[in-house]
């Protein structure tokens, strides 16, 4: 313990300058759920009950595919933008404050779902999509902890009162799945699905930290976990396997219930991040692996055709995310409930949607003080009594999913009685959150620096084309 606090004051400051960070991820934690589809977009993500295009059973609910009668197919894309996120910082004196902005805000995201009818109740789907992404990028914009004084918690009184670290992750799911729909009875469906995941991922930094060993002055002597390192990361990837399970019953012909529960997918990324904290990896070479879960889902809805009006379809799906189960994510994220409402009007060949969906702060008030296991950094040790405010860093900087309302619209066109056009756009309002670094702050004596964090909006635009055969 005593090591600690000696070399404390600028593990303090390199903490403080993790903070200085932003990032983007899709609202719903990590994951897309369904609102990367032309169709579902519009609706708010409400599509695991009655869905309206091949993709949404494929990646839904499985037993939904017995609602798409002979051939169907459809393909489209999305794009994702990130208005801004902004996260300030207090420096380790809790005076002075800096900010940084992420470079990575722009992401295009493809759809493709097809269902056939092999027999009379037994529908086969298959299908393509992106199902999880998070990106942020401080190559051009490092972190930095900026304001420390001359002389401030011993730092040497000529250093540079600058030091930064060119932060970045990027994590990027790729799903294939293959899924059959049966009819057991007239009112009572169910279904089951493979999925294959393709997983690019990176973590760390890419390029020189500078102005911590500076910090200590020439002649000083650095304490472990304290010196100037350089990139810490490399893109990786694997392959993942999981499940999904479903059931619908029709209560009448107008009423629908459904219930469906889809597996984690977990990707294991082999040498993502390299450290040289002695003993940090059994091998000895520095390098770390990390295992990362998109979670396990529980998901319930109703839907309701055409009982409150001719030609309207209303959709509520509550959905269930196991975070605190889920490597990586555990460390992190707390477990979320996600509630997404949808409606569909037809006239004639235009089809009018809109919806709304809610996502619980994901956010763990009390993280833990590693991520996936991960014993450093370069050479910041994690897994220590400061590790729980390096993990909240990563929280506020790194990991900020804080959107928690969205509004969708989209409309659709049926030019033919096999061919419709559809497009939506779904706009996240921006939240803001912040984190208190307690154990740093009782290091320096009371002095608690705070970081926050604050998202702009966020915005999906896409279209997609429909082709259905009898």
């Amino acid at each position: 313990m005593m090591k600690l606090f000696k070399k404390a004051p600028l593990a303090a400051g390199v903490v403080i300058a993790l903070a200085s960070g932003g990032a983007q991820a899709i609202s719903a934690g990590t994951d897309l759920n369904l609102s990367g589809k032309a169709k579902a977009g519009a609706m708010g993500g409400a599509a695991y009950t009655m869905p309206q295009e091949a993709s949404a059973a494929v990646f839904g609910n499985p037993a939904t595919l017995t609602q798409f009668k002979g051939f169907n197919m459809n393909f489209g894309a999305s794009y994702l933008g990130i208005t801004s996120v902004d996260v300030t910082t207090s420096n380790a004196l809790g005076t002075d404050s800096g900010t940084a902005h992420s470079d990575a805000d722009d992401y295009i995201i493809p759809d493709f779902g097809m269902t056939l009818e092999l027999a009379p109740g037994l529908v086969l789907g298959t299908g393509l999509e992106v199902d999880a992404g998070l990106g942020a990028d401080y190559r051009d914009d490092p972190v930095g902890l900026t304001g420390l004084p001359g002389g401030a918690l011993g730092l040497n009184a000529g250093a540079s009162d600058v030091i930064t670290l060119p932060l970045m992750v990027e994590l990027i799911s790729f799903n294939a799945n293959i899924g059959l729909g049966y009819q057991a009875t007239e009112r009572l469906s169910l279904g089951a699905s493979v999925t294959i995941g393709f997983g690019l991922a990176q973590l760390g930094t890419t390029g020189p930290t500078t102005g911590i060993s500076g910090a200590l002055g020439a002649g000083g002597a650095i304490p472990l976990g304290l010196e100037d390192f350089g990139g810490t990361s490399s893109s990786v990837h694997d392959i993942g396997f999981g499940f999904s399970l479903g059931s619908t019953y029709a209560l009448t012909n107008d009423v629908m219930l459904s219930a469906a529960y889809k597996s984690p997918v977990e990707y294991n990324f082999s040498n993502i991040v390299h450290t040289s904290v002695p003993g940090a990896t059994s091998g000895g070479d520095g390098f770390q692996d990390l295992r990362v879960q998109q979670p396990a889902e529980v998901i319930v809805g109703i839907a309701l055709d055409n009982v409150l009006a001719q030609g309207l379809l209303i959709e509520a799906d509550v959905i269930w995310k196991d975070w605190s189960h889920a490597s990586t994510y555990e460390d992190v994220y707390d477990d979320q409930f996600l509630l997404v409402f949808g409606g569909q009007y037809q006239i004639g060949a235009w089809s009018l949607r809109a919806g709304y969906s809610w996502a619980e702060d994901v956010l763990l008030e009390k993280a833990n003080n590693t991520l996936g296991g991960l014993n450093g950094l370069g050479t910041l040790p994690l897994g220590g009594p400061l590790g729980t405010d390096v993990v909240k860093v990563a929280q506020m900087s790194l990991l900020p999913v804080i959107w928690e309302h969205t509004v969708t619209a989209g409309v659709g066109y049926q030019f033919t009685d096999a061919v419709s056009l559809d497009g939506y756009v779904a706009y996240a309002f921006g939240e803001e959150d912040s984190r208190d670094l307690n154990t740093v702050g009782a290091v320096l004596g009371g002095a608690t620096p705070t970081m926050a964090v604050e998202v702009e909006e966020e915005i999906m635009i896409g279209a997609g084309i429909t082709i259905s055969m009898p």
